[in-house]
């Protein structure tokens, strides 16, 4: 899909990626995240992911990496020691725990990226939405819905916001879209425009855009 025909006035430099190290059984997931880290590069968007060399973090990673991207690597120590995942690409910083990786990760980056996974990838997800709800953050969480692996937890979502388990301002850090220039769009106008009443769609069709809104 085309990426937005207007400029965003904030552009994304640096994106924290959590995702499975496990390639999934579906080919899709592994052509995508390939894409992925080619569009990565072609915006001069740097990555931080959670180390290792396999799955789709690795397949990101490593398009970057092999094409003169920067990318940088958070990992628990008694993974890195294991070495569970094999070498890192780029800069491999060692960490005490999961925790502590998205912790490090949260304070580089300007938003995340989140690709098909199963519990640490969830884990890591749901860390960061808690954070959000205790104010330590406000950086748009993009899914990117891969052949819609992510329509049932967009539908979790939109229930506990309706059943009043989760803030509506907690879910609108939720982005999600099946392609890639239109996720990094998305989250790239999440950055410039973080009023509630900022419209994605109004921008990019801007017959009914309120102007006052983006000045």
């Amino acid at each position: 899909m085309e990426g937005t025909s207007r400029t965003f006035p904030y552009t994304i430099k640096f994106v924290g990626l959590l995702g499975s190290h496990s390639l999934g059984r579906n080919p899709k997931f592994m052509a995508t995240a390939v894409d992925l880290g080619r569009e990565l590069v072609r915006r001069k968007i740097r990555l931080t992911y959670g180390g290792g060399n396999v799955g789709l973090q690795g397949a990101v990673a490593s398009t970057i990496y092999t094409n003169g991207g920067i990318v940088r690597g958070f990992i628990p120590g008694y993974i890195a020691a294991r070495q569970v995942y094999g070498p890192t690409y780029g800069a491999e910083y060692t960490v005490s725990s999961n925790y502590y990786k998205h912790f490090e990760m949260n304070l580089v980056v300007e938003a995340f990226i989140v690709l098909p996974g199963g519990v640490d990838t969830m884990e890591g997800l749901f860390t960061l939405i808690s954070w959000a709800s205790e104010g330590l953050h406000s950086k748009p969480i993009g899914l990117l819905n891969i052949d819609g692996y992510f329509n049932n937890l967009i539908k979790f979502l939109d229930d506990a916001v309706r059943q009043n388990f989760m803030a509506s301002s907690q879910r609108k850090l939720f982005i999600s879209s099946f392609f890639i220039d239109e996720l990094l769009d998305k989250l790239a106008f999440a950055k410039a425009f973080p009023s509630p009443g900022a419209s994605y769609d109004e921008f990019v069709n801007p017959v009914a855009l309120d102007l006052d809104l983006h000045l």
